[in-house]
């Protein structure tokens, strides 16, 4: 068999959908993990509480495993997510299991819902009665953007037995997928018995209730969720599952992405530093994260943190060794972005100050584009901020719901108008299509990641009224094409004299492909193109404008040598260079970056065949390696002499690399080949080591001769 395509199908819950992204390969995988181990039929699914910040969503969750429990008035909102489990009797001799997940409902949690409101779940809306903003249409119509949706039905909660009034049948019209609204009263527990079996008829009756599983991916399971650590490293997983017969290495990945897609950990596989480890409860991970933004000290400031902080926000035993990966996990959720030119500086864009920054437009000659959405989720915009903050003009023009990006060349400005589901673009200087194409391919990109998001492009009128207008008429790109296949080569704009226009021109305007691009330095060439680490063109949507470049521009290569006791070494160096890779200034390679089942020593040969640049991390494992000594660094060295390639060797420990034949002819890194473990953690000088280390990469790699 080459290929199985198995997507598309509502009804298919065998393999589950998680594992039919995997393609044929994951398929014919999982399925022969069934035939090896037999199967395990479950009986369990996800109920989900949303709802605003002090609706009751924590009362309603605990009052469900047990109507005993007595509420306080001074109970603490919820910080990010709280789970439970609740389990009730289920035909004669089987139980199902529930994992209640209790969502934060304050605002700056919106941003981290498109990771944990997953499809194939239950979900209850929980509305204060004495409030009148219920916002209703937000939480129905996210759960209907992220769960495809799955049934959910609301809850009144009547404090103070005050009643507020729903539109039921306009709600039922508009989200089919509303099952039921129902009253309680959670202080006397008047309604709770019928909510409770309203939650046992519909969960009991979703689509993948009774699927089967691998066996032992339930054992394997089972003793993850028993654990009561909040994290384990990714070697003591792969132990555990050594420990129940399951030893494929694919396998055991396979299993903990199915995982991750779940909710029930977070593994991180493709993220460099959080794929060593698996976080056992998610929970425990977003409550960290947002423990740190829910400080008063980084409110009061605007969103901006040091590490220093945030060494001291979670200095708690709990979090004290993994500081490193939470601070990864909030860039991972792009609640955060380091700031360029900083030692350690951060910003939350949510926290950003509600105000529009102060600066000067050239209005002349814009290039407009406007994003029209059914429904925008919150967050979009803070998340273009995180992904392109390396293009912010003068890292201050951003705000929490606009931003001024430039390359350059030319600046752009993005405005986000919530109330109107819109963002509006513009941009102004030289050659503006070349940013303009960066930003739409990173909105195109965000907008793509939510498999539901209904989004229209809106192009500018260029009749001789709306050409020099600050408001001209705007036209759905897509009503464009449609009007081209029907052979329709004109449109009537939509204000006084009422021209019209050549489609085609209205098109191809905004479809040139860039021009003069060797004329840019390699870093804005870089830049503009949204280049994150490879040579290859952009792969735009089909939607976007198309780009037809042939770069002159050499990105070097660059293959990291270790030893594997260096590992920490290796990330903290690769994480300092991750805004070279983004920025396109070099590509990295190293062996944690071979797929399973290849031929490492062939991919290693490959690698270093390829590489422009090679960076030894220089101790005594390294010095004691074979495979280094008879391999890497021989060939490194005869590339060196015969080709010019740049050796850099980096001190990372002590050791006598003096007496080694080759190294003292090398120019090494730290200055005097001070190692680098021998720099001061405490004070920052080990940071400043690094830093200094990634600024000498750097500026080599800027000055690589092109092609």
């Amino acid at each position: 068999m080459r290929s199985l395509d198995l997507r598309s199908n509502p009804s298919l819950t065998d393999p589950p959908p998680e594992i039919v992204r995997e393609g044929s390969k994951g398929i014919l995988n999982y399925l022969r993990q069934q035939l090896e181990q037999g199967k395990h039929f479950i009986y369990e699914a996800k109920f989900l509480i949303i709802g605003e910040g002090g609706a009751g969503k924590t009362s309603l969750a605990k009052k469900i495993k047990d109507e005993s429990y007595e509420l306080d008035s001074d109970e603490a909102s919820t910080d990010g997510i709280d789970v439970i489990r609740w389990g009730f009797d289920f035909q004669k001799d089987k139980s199902f299991r529930v994992n209640i997940w209790d969502f934060g409902g304050q605002e700056i949690y919106h941003a981290t819902h498109q990771f944990f409101l997953t499809k194939r779940s239950l979900y209850v809306l929980v509305v204060d009665t004495r409030e009148d903003n219920t916002n209703l249409y937000y939480w129905l119509n996210i759960v209907r953007l992220l769960s495809s949706d799955s049934p959910v039905f609301i809850v009144k909660n009547e404090k103070q037995d005050r009643t507020c009034r729903i539109n039921e049948r306009q709600l039922r019209s508009e989200f089919l997928s509303l099952r039921e609204i129902l009253i309680t009263n959670l202080k006397t527990n008047r309604g709770l018995s019928d909510i409770k079996a309203t939650i046992q008829r519909h969960i009991s009756a979703l689509p993948h209730v009774g699927q089967t599983l691998p066996k032992k991916w339930v054992d394997v399971r089972k003793v993850l969720e028993d654990d009561s650590r909040n994290y384990i490293a990714l070697s003591e997983y792969r132990q555990i599952c050594e420990a129940n017969n399951f030893r494929q290495r694919q396998d055991q990945l396979q299993l903990s992405d199915y995982l991750h897609d779940l909710g029930v950990c977070l593994h991180f596989q493709s993220d460099p530093l959080l794929k060593k480890i698996l976080i056992l409860k998610p929970e425990w991970g977003t409550t960290a994260v947002y423990k740190a933004l829910d400080t008063k000290e980084i409110k009061e400031n605007l969103g901006r943190f040091s590490r220093t902080q945030l060494d001291n926000i979670w200095r708690e035993h709990q979090y004290a060794d993994v500081q490193d990966e939470l601070l990864q996990l909030m860039i991972k959720f792009k609640l955060c972005y380091q700031i360029p030119g900083t030692d350690n500086e951060y910003i939350a864009p949510q926290l950003l100050d509600d105000n529009q920054a102060e600066y000067i437009w050239d209005k002349s000659n814009n290039l407009l584009l406007r994003y029209q959405y059914d429904f925008m989720p919150k967050g979009i915009l803070t998340r273009l901020i995180v992904e392109m903050h390396e293009f912010i003009e003068a890292q201050t023009l951003v705000w929490k719901s606009g931003v001024v990006l430039t390359n350059g060349v030319a600046r752009a400005e993005v405005i986000e108008l919530y109330h109107r589901d819109e963002i509006h673009l513009r941009v102004s200087g030289a050659r503006p299509k070349e940013l303009r194409t960066v930003i739409t391919h990173e909105i195109d990109k965000i907008n793509n990641s939510f498999d539901r998001i209904r989004v229209q492009k809106l192009i500018p009128c260029k009749c001789s009224v709306c050409n020099d207008s600050e408001e001209p008429h705007f036209y759905h790109l897509d009503k464009l094409h449609e009007r081209i296949t029907n052979g329709k080569q004109t449109i009537e704009c939509g204000k006084p004299p009422y021209e019209d226009i050549l489609v085609r021109g209205l098109i191809d305007e905004n479809s040139q492909p860039l021009s003069n691009i060797q004329d840019l330095p390699q870093e804005k060439w870089a830049a503009t193109l949204g280049a994150r680490g490879d040579n290859k063109i952009l792969e735009l949507q089909k939607e976007s404008w198309p780009i037809q470049i042939k770069p002159n521009i050499k990105i070097p290569k660059v293959f990291i040598s270790y030893a594997h006791e260096d590992e920490p070494f290796k990330d903290k160096l690769d994480k300092m260079m991750a805004g070279m890779k983004r920025r396109g200034v070099i590509e990295t390679w190293q062996d944690r970056l071979i797929e399973p089942g290849d031929d490492w020593y062939e991919s290693i040969q490959t690698a270093m065949n390829d590489t422009d640049m090679a960076l030894l991390l220089v101790s005594s494992d390294f010095i004691d390696s074979s495979f280094i000594n008879n391999e890497e660094v021989p060939k490194l060295l005869k590339r060196r002499e015969s080709e010019g390639m740049r050796v850099i060797p980096i001190i990372v420990r002590p050791c006598l690399w003096k007496s080694e034949p080759m190294l003292p002819k090398l120019n090494v890194l730290p200055k005097d080949g001070k190692p680098v473990i021998t720099f001061e953690k405490e004070n920052g000088a080990r940071d400043q080591a690094w830093t200094d280390i990634a600024k000498a990469i750097e500026k080599i790699a800027k000055n690589f001769p092109a092609n």
